[in-house]
């Protein structure tokens, strides 16, 4: 009885790894050796494409839809609590260009592209209040505070037509660093846990060498994330989400001339939201998380639309596996 107490709280406790995107309950301690693959369905409809939602297109919307595989993997790194992750996705976008004159004489074109997106590999290590532990001591440890680095790397591995205003993929590599923060608030009881998260990350983009016969110099986007988390069940949880995106400044530059042809502002831009997360047996969790933009600094190249998120998580681990042959034996 124990030890499938202990197994339920683990499972309970893998709230995780959300998607391309980061969310609530993320970046929770794991014990060592745990598996989980997850599969997302992102609908997202915005003037961007989801790949890089700082580089906006004001005479685009885009009708986003991605499907995702993700694998993440706890192994103690250093002693401490460390997990990798490899995200692979695939979907289609279909984009509606205005193109001619502004109002009533405006005219349209319609972009459909279908295929893989670039592919995301993240490691996070935690440096305050996590060790790498098994999980008899994992289910143990209560730690108030959490304190991770986390470095992420995006390849250009993701369809791209350079003729396109908007693809799937995005000609870019981009290095995320960041320091997501966890701080538990009151009794670490089932049914009852809280949390208030906070997400800071600077994200690096490299130049876009071929735009439509120009390159594109953009630079970082600052963004931080804010998920206050709080216990509806024993098995679910709710979460309160906001986000801050600011900078991703382009330059679009003549590839015949070198000479900067036009320049676009970063964002500020706010987008709220929220989460609900749901145990559904020992191994299968379910997410649904919804974020809409509600303000912008720049009127002209404003991030304006709706993100969806439906995720369905597996996770497995070697105890586990173990202590079912042991049951199904007796």
């Amino acid at each position: 009885m124990k030890k499938a107490i202990i197994i339920s709280i683990i499972v309970i406790t893998t709230f995780k790894m959300h998607a391309q995107l980061d969310g609530p309950r993320t970046y929770w301690a794991l014990p060592k050796n745990l598996n989980i693959l997850s599969a997302h369905v992102i609908n997202a409809k915005v003037n961007a494409s989801v790949n890089n939602l700082s580089f906006v297109n004001p005479s685009v919307t885009v009708d986003n839809n991605l499907y995702m595989l993700s694998y993440t993997r706890s192994q103690p790194l250093f002693g401490r609590t460390f997990y990798s992750t490899l995200i692979l996705p695939a979907g289609n976008i279909t984009a509606d260009v205005n193109v001619g004159l502004q109002g009533p004489a405006a005219t349209s074109t319609t972009i459909f592209q279908h295929g893989f997106g670039d592919i995301i590999w993240s490691n996070t290590i935690n440096l305050i209040g996590a060790k790498g532990l098994m999980i008899k001591d994992f289910v143990r440890h209560e730690n108030p505070t959490l304190v991770y680095l986390q470095a992420a790397m995006t390849f250009p591995t993701g369809k791209y037509d350079p003729s396109n205003a908007i693809n799937i993929g995005s000609n870019q590599f981009k290095f995320k660093l960041g320091s997501p923060i966890v701080q538990r608030i009151g009794p670490w009881v089932e049914g009852q846990r809280t949390t208030l998260e906070l997400f800071p990350s600077y994200n690096l983009i490299s130049k876009n060498d071929d735009f439509q016969g120009q390159e594109i110099d953009q630079k970082g986007v600052f963004v931080l994330e804010g998920h206050l988390t709080r216990d509806i069940t024993k098995k679910g949880f709710l979460s309160l989400d906001y986000s801050y995106i600011n900078g991703g400044s382009s330059d679009f530059i003549s590839k015949e001339t070198g000479a900067i042809i036009a320049e676009q502002a970063g964002q500020n831009a706010h987008l709220i939201g929220a989460t609900v997360g749901f145990n559904i047996n020992d191994r299968l969790n379910l997410f649904l998380t919804h974020n809409q933009t509600f303000s912008s600094g720049n009127d002209s190249v404003s991030l304006e639309g709706t993100v969806t998120k439906l995720t369905l998580s597996w996770s497995f681990h070697d105890f586990q596996e173990k202590f079912k042959s042991y049951m199904d034996s007796n």
